[in-house]
């Protein structure tokens, strides 16, 4: 079953987050360079962010304020997205030599430079893409609804998830698990009853290390049933208690079932 615009839109977010911790793992020296990967991927972020303000449009939502400018925000990320990937094909014709490979890229010149460049241009797209999504999902009355509700998501899980959408949420094994978040606290309790309830899964040695020299972190993502439960409570007032108050959108059961990217 196809996504809704606002499950694709999160998807997308968590598609940017993941280029920009394959960057910061090369500058960190976890990785080595990859970058056709780079690129291949930089071209994949352009289609689908069209793609979603193709799909956005198609819903005819009113033309408000806080939706216009929601579109004119996802614009803003594929042109910038459209610069990373210039850079990132000029970083292509100056690749490091081969005996170079494991050496951490200078991010003030060549290859690593036009790297550098190119991360700056994605750096706030999982951000700027989760607060469209949130003015986006607001208006969309016409969302598919079933008598499925979600069970057991408070305020603190909400913003969890929102946080974990955002791409500021890692975890490391170093000293037992721990949560760091880029913007707002989270809960280890609550960490981990969102991935008990499979909204959240974290993918291990994928974040970039919370110091120089220190070891990887896992990047909590969200998982299908995660997106699912997200676009259906994202635009709820945090201070209201979503337990058994918000239904589901219909794809909600199927999307258990489909494979995490």
């Amino acid at each position: 079953m196809p996504l809704t615009p606002v499950e694709r839109l999160l998807a997308l977010a968590d598609l940017y987050t993941q280029q920009n911790d394959r960057i910061d793992l090369l500058f960190s020296g976890q990785a080595h360079a990859a970058p056709d990967a780079y690129v291949a991927s930089a071209h994949r972020l352009e289609r689908e962010a069209l793609a979603c303000i193709k799909g956005v449009r198609q819903q005819r939502l009113p033309a408000s304020e806080p939706v216009s400018s929601a579109v004119v925000r996802l614009k803003q990320t594929v042109y910038l997205t459209s610069g990373a990937t210039r850079y990132l094909t000029a970083a292509q014709h100056t690749l490091p030599p081969q005996d170079a490979d494991h050496a951490r890229p200078d991010p003030h010149r060549g290859f690593g430079q036009y790297v550098q460049l190119a991360r700056e241009l994605t750096a706030l797209a999982p951000l700027t893409i989760v607060s469209s999504t949130t003015h986006i999902a607001a208006r969309l009355h016409n969302r598919a609804r079933n008598t499925s509700t979600v069970t057991g998501i408070d305020a603190a899980q909400h913003n969890a998830l929102l946080e974990v959408a955002r791409g500021h949420i890692t975890v490391t094994e170093q000293h037992g698990h721990r949560v760091h978040s880029h913007t707002t606290t989270v809960a280890v309790e609550v960490l981990r009853h969102l991935e008990a309830q499979h909204l959240v899964t974290r993918q291990p040695a994928s974040a970039p290390p919370l110091f120089p020299g220190g070891p990887p972190r896992d990047r909590a993502r969200l998982t299908a049933l995660g997106i699912s439960t997200l676009s259906a409570v994202i635009d709820a007032p945090p201070h209201i208690s979503l337990s058994a108050t918000r239904p589901v959108s219909a794809p909600v059961a199927a999307n258990a079932a489909r494979a995490h990217r």
